[in-house]
């Protein structure tokens, strides 16, 4: 595990250099991120609608030094070199320890993508998304103005960021909501709730239950929708 440098790892093109806390904080392009992480991602907010961080998950992975930060090298700069480099950002994921054991779900790399529109970064997000729930991860997209409401105060914006930025992490229990949302089309509701029943088994039997039904729901709607995705 590094300790405040960078390194290189060649897993697809285009490379991506990966960074930990220490280096990012002397980057000019991670600096900011990094601050957001730690000021705002990290520590509770008035507007969240619960106790805790913003993200309960990211004080305990800034203290066990589980969070990292990429940049494309060279630049992500369109479509065709985002998808690839969030597919290494994947494969980056897959391949950082801890491999096994309970601290998996604490690891987390943030792809900083300064200068990238909303609108491709929105594509890749949907686009490689399954492949991602497939193998029981979860990827993030944040961008300015992102208009995704929080959980429990929907005039929160829990996906705001100044950078656009996208964040492969583990797949937890309470992401059940997001993989259920009814902006996806039937089908691929049904994809990510059955690979939510396979890498959930430890989830609560409640949380199972309601996966259950939720996949019921998206293969009964598969029955009656002509556009299944």
């Amino acid at each position: 595990m590094s300790h405040g440098y960078a390194y290189d790892t060649p897993l697809a093109p285009p490379p991506l250099r990966l960074y930990d806390q220490r280096a990012a904080a002397t980057h000019n392009h991670l600096r900011p991120v990094a601050d957001w992480v730690s000021g705002h991602v990290a520590r509770p907010h008035p507007d969240l609608g619960r106790r805790g961080a913003v993200c309960p998950f990211v004080p305990l992975a800034l203290r066990l030094d589980l969070l990292r930060f990429a940049l494309a090298d060279p630049p992500a700069t369109d479509e065709p070199t985002l998808l690839a480099a969030t597919t290494a950002l994947k494969a980056h994921w897959l391949a950082m320890e801890p491999l096994t054991g309970p601290h998996t779900i604490d690891k987390s790399i943030i792809l900083v993508l300064p200068g990238v529109p909303a609108d491709t970064v929105v594509r890749v997000h949907d686009r490689l998304k399954p492949s991602f729930v497939a193998d029981g991860m979860m990827l993030g997209e944040f961008f300015p103005g992102h208009p995704g409401p929080g959980l429990r105060n929907p005039s929160f914006r829990p996906l705001h960021s100044d950078t656009p930025l996208l964040v492969a992490r583990s797949m937890v229990p309470n992401d059940l909501p997001f993989l259920t949302e009814k902006r996806y089309p039937p089908a691929r509701r049904a994809g990510f709730v059955a690979a939510f029943l396979k890498h959930q088994g430890s989830a609560s039997a409640a949380v199972r239950e309601r996966a259950r039904e939720e996949l019921e729901v998206a293969r009964g709607e598969m029955g009656r929708c002509p556009f299944l995705d």
